[in-house]
């Protein structure tokens, strides 16, 4: 078989494949599917065996490929191409963002708590998310660099029974260290992701947070606490309006929804929200 339609036959397959391996990057949580639990194993198979059925004639198309782009870099290292194709660097543009396609409206738009002059921002996020854990670093250096008319803030997504347990431990942890000064909430969510901690019961939860220095009583008083009830009410009330489906979803101003699989990155999701913050503080 010439080498040419070696190429073309492969072309499907190796579409395949950049596609399977792409939604296994941008995946994210929702009301159905755990991928926090999902076995490593598994996912590492499902991929293998999207991409087997090209290695057999990839090695040949390989090296009909690399000889192709020998023979071009070789033509353009001479010195008189070197000296006329030289070109002013590209100008990084801004991506351009589309309603419907990068973000979408909240119909009917959500009545925010941010206070008189500020955008509010808001990540719905679940402890027990990968992607969520994954997107903190980030999360953490929107929140230093953030313009100061900008008020963000996380809440739990209540989409099924496990992770309204999870809420209850993420404001739990809130209530008690409210400034973060502890850096109890980050501390639960390492539990999670780095040690494989699981909190099934109230009990789990208590032992925990016995081991971060937090006592019984002070536990049970923030859990009886007004404060406590009247969060969880809200972030129920966010969730439901915001009309998620998978997280970490932020919602800005209670106008608009996107994700890190809308916008298209982690990177240009903060772009994003930096658009559309300005739009709305005009």
């Amino acid at each position: 078989m010439k080498p040419q339609a070696i190429t073309k036959s492969l072309l499907p397959k190796l579409s395949t494949s950049i596609v399977a391996l792409s939604l296994f990057v941008l995946v994210a949580c929702n009301e159905t599917t755990a991928i926090a639990e999902q076995a490593p194993a598994e996912v590492k198979e499902s991929i293998k065996q999207a991409t087997q059925t090209v290695e057999p004639v990839a090695p040949q198309a390989a090296q009909s490929i690399e000889k192709k782009d020998e023979k071009i870099v070789l033509a353009d290292a001479s010195p008189t191409n070197q000296t006329n194709t030289t070109q002013a660097p590209a100008k990084q543009s801004t991506p351009k963002f589309i309603e419907g396609t990068h973000y979408f409206e909240i119909f009917p738009q959500i009545n925010t708590d941010a206070p008189a002059g500020k955008v509010e921002v808001v990540e719905l996020m679940w402890l027990g998310c990968p992607h969520c854990y994954h997107l903190e670093a980030d999360v953490e250096k929107y929140k230093k660099n953030k313009a100061d008319y900008v008020d963000f803030k996380q809440v739990p997504a209540m989409l099924n029974p496990v992770w309204s347990k999870d809420a209850e431990t993420f404001y739990i942890a809130q209530l008690l260290d409210p400034q973060g000064k502890k850096g109890l909430m980050n501390k639960v969510f390492h539990a999670i992701h780095e040690q494989g901690r699981r909190f099934k019961n109230e009990g789990s939860v208590k032992r925990y947070f016995a081991q971060l220095g937090v006592s019984e009583g002070q536990y049970n008083a923030t859990k009886n606490s007004m404060a406590y009830k009247a969060k969880l009410n809200r972030a129920r009330q966010i969730g439901a309006a915001s009309q998620i489906s998978s997280v970490p979803s932020f919602i800005i101003n209670g106008k608009y929804r996107t994700s890190p699989y809308t916008a298209g990155s982690e990177e240009k999701l903060f772009q994003l929200i930096d658009m559309l913050t300005k739009r709305e503080k005009k």
